[in-house]
């Protein structure tokens, strides 16, 4: 339909200097078309379906999505929004729309933000076409949250209080004409008498409001939608403006996996290269059967033991899912930033596999953490992404190097437009660290593009035993949002306690159906699959493979805090005919100091592993761990050594010891730590260590125990050590059996009963009593900043972020909005030469090292790239106000134009590694990573791993 003048001259963009002007209603077009598009081509059918559940058809959701993304930006016509540009106002005057000349006449114009200011006017002519007030609110809350906040309050700022800055007279036609213009190009204009009674659901308000963000980020592209010179331009339907956009954009296609092969053996083989003759193990079959067989989306629980191919069977679950189900891609989320980088290789190979077969994978890929620039297979996969970003979809031959493969190019790309830290996630498939998925559960602006990037995926949650009260709050949460958007999930432990289990299962099934307290009934055995489907749960114990280890169990004996004399005792005798030995300490601090003493007596024979390390250097350790301790044929084993690290060898590193020497720590994490003796079976170990041994350190038993106190005050409490010792105890100078023991020994430790000798339980209850404040606590600050559960259908989500931290920050720093604690600083080093030079280290590799860094002056991409892979995290120690004062004072004002570096304070270190943090002397070497020197007036020891 044609629009009168004055509606034509209405203004939605204007470049600050010239350079012509998008009228709104060209801009209403271009979004509601490329919405259209994201509808059509982009969403996954998980998603779609979602949407046409609102609506009893897919076209009149459709025809929804369109119409509230064409009218998204109708807060520009007011005068509040107008009046900001003078030349373009004066036209809107000559053409009948009042407003003041100057801005100081509206003072109250910054209250009337365009997105509030189109949240009201919607629900105003929602209302005058016979709408409810109540229910035409959850449609204009999608107006108020474009720009990544709903309006915190309904009734504020109304427009009837208001005129000066909503507009009257021939601003009212205006309005009207554009919403009346739009209503009828979607199709929406036929469909609002139906719609008057309807209940939209919050998830509907949420995903929608995503798709707007996107719709209008695409239209406001001005490179690619160019702007009208000058004039009054006619009003033409022409829809090839955003398929132009849209083509060169080339955004990825969902994931659409083809019927995976019903011979689960096929299945296997065609995805994850087993030899020859080798067989998926039962807990692999039984997932995949359980995937096939469930009634609705949900979430399937997978406890099994270390090296039993977990991943492998939730990758194979997952492919069975998204072919049922319509999900469109896979997050898989992990504890730390090294595991997430060992699942990225996982994934791709996975993809590939499932790509060499012609499936429909060519999308999109994300890693998801801090330090992903630095991981090479994704760097790789950006460049591809940047170079390729038009051609998504295209066959290629290039030969590709990885692993010692040659190849076509992968399968997917991390592609150029979905990047960064609001987009990101939006990918088809997405790999990181935990907090990826945890923010979903954090009140921040944009939020809701990360409900949309999870509501079309399957989401697999690895090591979920690996999370603590404060983060476990906020994943229970997550899980009921995902719930509500019927997204399958699969969760992977070496076991759970039961209590934590049904806290899972509850989550989800909230989000399904907010009424239901129904109990989960407990359920025992080992490996066990726990599912619900629907609100519906069901278990299946599963046969174990046969793969078991017989370890024998005794304490080492020793002073507490210093048990160095028996330890090296203990590894002189065990290693007389060589021999690879695990010491794992709970604290960076045990580790060094165990590390320099059997240095002194075991020269050349130690190696460090532990969270501070320069990055570039923390991934090449674990490749060196990987090299010398992994899978038979890969590895280049050592006759004999000794690593000491701290909790960074717990999780995802296939590594294989012969002996094991561990400080005692929370029961399902001492058996993590079992699960790295004698992993690889079919290798012969020298003749002292044919049977594995386990010694535990940092306890003295007696009528009192006595606990290492680091770890009892600062990292796992007094509490969870205490059961700990008490379910080893009957073990002790005897054997544990992995996998058998391994259930029993974590829910008896987990379990509210008494447990331990008679003479302990006093000091138990009083760490019972103190673990309950605690952990109270924490729970009540994690929902300081969390996002409420989804409401009742009709609820608008108005004040669904208000009081939020802003936006989710997915660095260091950032990760103490879903992690407790103060979050550690992070730092990155750079050596100082005696003349006063900046250099990188002289230990990197290749071309890196003792490259000039400079200090007057903003560090070329190139030399910021290397200065940023030095990064180091600091003990938590360093996370004050001073210290990072001091740190800042000797960064150069200049590095902050550089969008590699710019984050981060620098730590000088001189030629021999020393430095100093405000007035405390560290130390850095690289084969032994960050030390702090004593200072008696520091009383706590970081946690970090």
């Amino acid at each position: 339909m044609e629009l009168c003048g004055a509606s034509r001259a209405v203004w939605a963009k204007s470049p600050n200097e010239g350079g012509g002007w998008l009228p709104l209603w060209q801009h209403m077009d271009d979004s509601a078309d490329i919405a259209g598009f994201l509808f059509d081509e982009w969403l996954a059918p998980s998603v779609v379906r979602l949407f046409e559940q609102e609506f009893s058809d897919v076209e009149s959701a459709r025809c929804a999505v369109r119409f509230l993304a064409g009218v998204h930006d109708l807060g520009k016509a007011t005068p509040a929004f107008a009046i900001q540009n003078e030349g373009l106002a004066q036209r809107m005057r000559e053409h009948g729309l009042y407003m003041p000349t100057n801005r100081r006449e509206l003072l109250e114009r910054q209250e009337a933000h365009h997105t509030v200011a189109g949240h009201h006017l919607l629900i105003r002519w929602l209302v005058e076409q016979g709408w409810s007030r109540r229910w035409a609110a959850a449609w204009g809350v999608v107006l108020g949250g474009h720009h990544g906040a709903p309006p915190d309050a309904d009734d504020s700022l109304l427009p009837e209080s208001y005129p000066a800055l909503f507009g009257t007279g021939a601003w009212l036609r205006v309005q009207r004409e554009l919403l009346h213009r739009m209503a009828v190009r979607t199709g929406a204009a036929e469909r609002l008498e139906q719609w008057r009674e309807l209940r939209l659901s919050q998830r509907f308000q949420v995903l929608a409001t995503a798709i707007v963000i996107m719709s209008d980020w695409i239209a406001s592209n001005e490179a690619m939608l160019p702007f009208h010179p000058a004039g009054l331009p006619e009003v033409v339907v022409d829809p090839r403006r955003s398929r132009r956009v849209l083509r060169e954009l080339a955004l990825p296609r969902p994931w659409a996996p083809s019927e995976p092969p019903s011979e689960i053996n096929e299945l296997f083989a065609m995805r994850f290269s087993l030899p020859e003759g080798a067989k998926p193990r039962p807990v692999q079959v039984a997932a995949c059967e359980v995937a096939r067989a469930m009634d609705d989306p949900g979430l399937l629980v997978v406890e099994a033991p270390m090296g039993e191919g977990k991943t492998e069977a939730a990758l194979a679950a997952a492919e069975i899912f998204a072919h049922r189900w319509g999900s469109g891609g896979l997050m898989v989320a992990l504890p730390t930033q090294a595991t997430s980088d060992a699942m990225f290789d996982r994934v791709v190979d996975w993809i590939d596999a499932m790509g060499s077969e012609g499936q429909q994978v060519d999308g999109a890929i994300t890693l998801g953490h801090g330090k992903a620039r630095f991981n090479k297979l994704f760097q790789g996969l950006v460049r591809d992404g940047h170079f390729r970003s038009a051609e998504i979809g295209c066959d290629e031959t290039v030969p590709h190097e990885h692993k010692g493969r040659r190849h076509a190019r992968h399968s997917v790309v991390a592609h150029s437009w979905l990047a960064g830290r609001k987009k990101a996630q939006l990918a088809n498939f997405s790999v990181g660290t935990i907090d990826q998925l945890l923010f979903a559960g954090l009140k921040s602006r944009h939020l809701m593009l990360r409900h949309l990037a999870l509501a079309g995926k399957v989401v697999l949650l690895d090591e979920v035993h690996a999370y603590d009260v404060f983060m476990n709050s906020y994943l229970l949460r997550v899980l009921t949002w995902l719930g509500a958007y019927r997204v399958p999930v699969i969760a992977l432990s070496a076991t759970l306690p039961s209590d934590r289990r049904r806290e899972l299962l509850h989550a989800y099934r909230r989000g399904v159906d907010r009424t239901i307290d129904t109990e989960i009934a407990e359920v025992t055995g080992y490996p066990i699959l726990s599912w619900c489907s629907g609100t519906a749960v069901h278990s299946r114990v599963v046969e174990p493979s046969g793969r078991g280890t017989t370890v024998r169990v005794d304490v080492l004996g020793g002073e507490v805090d210093n048990d160095h004399d028996r330890l090296v005792e203990l590894l002189r005798d065990a290693l007389s005919d060589g021999g690879c030995a695990l010491i794992v300490r709970n604290t960076v601090r045990r580790v060094l100091d165990t590390a320099a003493e059997l240095e002194r007596h075991f020269p050349g024979e130690v190696t460090v592993a532990h969270s501070r390390f320069l990055s570039v250097d923390r991934m090449r350790k674990d490749g060196e761990l990987l090299e010398r301790f992994g899978p038979p044929g890969r590895a280049r084993r050592p006759r004999r050594q000794i690593v000491v690290a701290s909790q960074v060898v717990e999780q995802s590193l296939d590594v294989d010891f012969d002996l094991l020497v561990t400080d005692l720590a929370p029961i399902d994490l001492v058996l993590q730590r079992m699960g790295r003796l004698h992993r690889h079976g079919g290798r012969e170990r020298p003749r002292k260590l044919r049977a594995a041994q386990a010694f535990i350190s940092g306890i003295a038993l007696g009528d009192l125990p006595e606990l290492e106190a680091s770890a009892s005050r600062y990292v796992y409490g007094e509490h969870a050590l205490l059961r700990a010792a008490a379910v080893l105890l009957p073990h002790l100078g005897d054997t544990i059996d992995l996998p058998d023991d391994i259930a029993p020994l974590v829910q008896d430790a987990y379990s509210s009963a008494a447990i331990g000798p008679e003479s302990w339980q006093e000091q138990m209850l009083l760490a019972w009593q103190k673990w309950l404040g605690s952990s109270a606590k924490r729970t009540a600050n994690a929902e300081k900043f969390q996002l409420r559960e989804p409401a009742k259908n009709g609820n608008p989500i108005i004040g669904w972020v208000s009081a939020s931290v802003g936006e989710a920050d997915d660095q260091a720093q950032g990760q103490g909005q879903v992690r407790d604690g103060a979050p550690s600083l992070e730092v990155i080093v750079v050596v100082e030469t005696t003349s006063g030079e900046w250099f990188t280290p002289g230990w990197l590799s290749g071309g890196e090292a003792a490259r000039p860094v400079p200090r007057d002056a903003t560090p070329t991409d190139d030399i910021a790239k290397i200065v940023a892979s030095c990064s180091l995290r600091l003990p938590l120690e360093f996370s004050n106000e001073s210290a990072e004062a001091a740190l800042w004072a000797v960064t150069p004002e200049v590095w902050e134009f550089s969008p590699l570096i710019y984050r981060l304070p620098v730590l000088v270190i001189d030629e021999n590694g020393n430095g100093e943090i405000a007035g405390r002397a560290v130390r850095y070497d690289p084969k032994t990573g960050l030390e702090v020197q004593r200072d008696s007036s520091s009383t706590t020891e970081s946690s970090n791993p």
